[in-house]
């Protein structure tokens, strides 16, 4: 029977259960790209305000 393990979020081999990467170098690029990942979704947000904003003023403007 296999114990109970985690694959690595970036490189994929197998790590303790619980743990997210297997090293430092996994750990630096997990971060920049979760850094990245909350940069779009940001944008995503401000694009959709925007838009919303624009749709309200063509309606009343």
């Amino acid at each position: 029977m296999i114990p109970q393990h985690s694959h690595c979020q970036i490189c994929g081999k197998a790590i303790k259960y619980g743990e997210a990467v297997c090293s430092e170098k996994c750990k630096k690029e997990y971060e920049q790209f979760i850094k990245k990942r909350k940069m779009y979704i940001y944008i995503m947000y401000a694009a959709l305000m925007f838009l919303i904003l624009m749709i309200v003023l063509q309606l009343f403007g």
